[in-house]
C-alpha cells in the first residue's frame, strides 16, 4: 500500500478486499505536495478550479495541483513539495543533448519546470536545457526519461509522516530499517569532500621560477634561425631533392643538406 499512499501523481489505487480489512492510517505517509492559505480560500462550489481543488486535496496529484496553482481565483494554492533536493544537469555532457529533437524532459515534467533557453544570455548561463527548481518536486521523471543519462535528481530530504495508528503489520519494522539505511547513506554522502589546501602565492612563485629557467633567444640567435630556415625552404623546393625524398635516398639528402647550410649566399 505504500505506493498508493506516497505516489505524487495518484497513479496507484488500492483495491482492498474485503473492504476495511486494511486501515491506511496504520501506514506511514509522505507530506502533502501543496499548501493553502485558508484566509484567502473561498471554496466556491460553482468555480471549476475550486471544485477540482476540493476533490484532489486528499490524494496527491501534481498535475492537478499545478493546474490549480496557475488558475486559483484567489491565488491561495501553491505547490510545496515534501521532497527537497537538487536537479543536476551534466554540463560536460550537454553536447549529447538535442533539445529540439528530443524534449523528453520538457514533455514529461508535470510542473513544466524544464525549459529550453532562448535568449543569448540564458543560453550562456544554462546551456541547451535548464530546470526551474522553484516548482520542481523532484519526482525523477526527467532523470528516467533522458535517453543520454544527462540528468541527476538528487533527493536530499523527504518529509515522512509516521502512521496515525499503530498496526501489527510485519513489514513496518522492515520499512523503518530501510529509512534508517537511507538516512545513514545520506549522512555519509552529504559530507563535504576533504580538499588539499593549495597556497596561491607558492604556486605563483613556482610559475615565475619555471618561466625564468626557460632560456630566451637573443636577437642574434633569432637572425641565425631565420637564415637557416630560409635555406631549408629553398633546399626543399628543389625538384632533385623531392625525387630523392620520394626514393628515400636519405644519405644523399643529408649530404646535400649539409652543403646547402654551409654555402654562403
Amino acid at each position: 500500500m505504500l505506493c498508493a499512499i506516497i505516489c505524487p501523481n495518484d497513479a496507484f489505487h488500492e483495491n482492498i478486499t474485503p473492504e476495511e480489512q486494511i486501515n491506511l492510517d496504520e501506514f506511514p505517509s509522505i507530506g502533502k505536495f501543496f499548501k493553502i492559505d485558508m484566509k484567502k480560500c473561498i471554496e466556491d462550489s460553482k468555480n471549476e478550479i475550486c471544485k477540482l481543488c476540493l476533490t484532489v486535496r486528499d490524494r496527491n496529484n501534481i498535475k492537478d495541483f499545478f493546474k490549480i496553482q496557475n488558475e486559483c481565483p484567489t491565488h491561495c494554492f501553491s505547490i510545496d513539495s515534501p521532497i527537497k533536493g537538487e536537479v543536476i544537469i551534466k554540463k560536460n555532457m550537454l553536447h549529447k543533448c538535442d533539445p529540439q529533437g528530443c524534449k523528453a524532459c520538457v514533455n514529461i515534467c508535470p510542473t513544466e519546470s524544464f525549459f529550453i533557453p532562448e535568449s543569448a544570455e540564458d543560453v550562456k548561463k544554462y546551456g541547451k536545457i535548464a530546470c526551474n527548481e522553484d516548482e520542481c518536486f523532484y519526482c525523477g521523471a526527467c532523470e528516467n526519461s533522458c535517453p543520454d543519462d544527462l540528468i541527476i535528481v538528487d533527493r536530499k530530504e523527504v518529509a515522512i509522516n509516521d502512521p496515525k495508528k499503530q498496526g501489527n503489520y510485519p513489514w513496518i519494522q522492515g520499512w523503518i530499517l530501510c529509512i534508517k539505511e537511507i538516512l545513514r547513506k545520506r549522512l555519509v554522502y552529504g559530507k563535504e569532500p576533504i580538499e588539499i589546501p593549495i597556497i596561491k602565492e607558492e604556486v605563483k612563485e613556482v610559475k615565475i621560477k619555471i618561466e625564468e629557467e626557460v632560456p630566451q633567444l637573443t636577437d642574434e640567435d633569432r637572425k641565425k634561425l631565420a637564415e637557416i630556415n630560409e635555406k631549408i625552404q629553398k633546399f626543399l623546393k628543389s625538384s632533385k631533392i623531392r625525387y630523392w625524398i620520394k626514393d628515400k635516398k636519405t644519405d644523399q639528402i643529408l649530404k646535400e643538406l649539409k652543403k646547402s647550410l654551409k654555402k654562403k649566399d
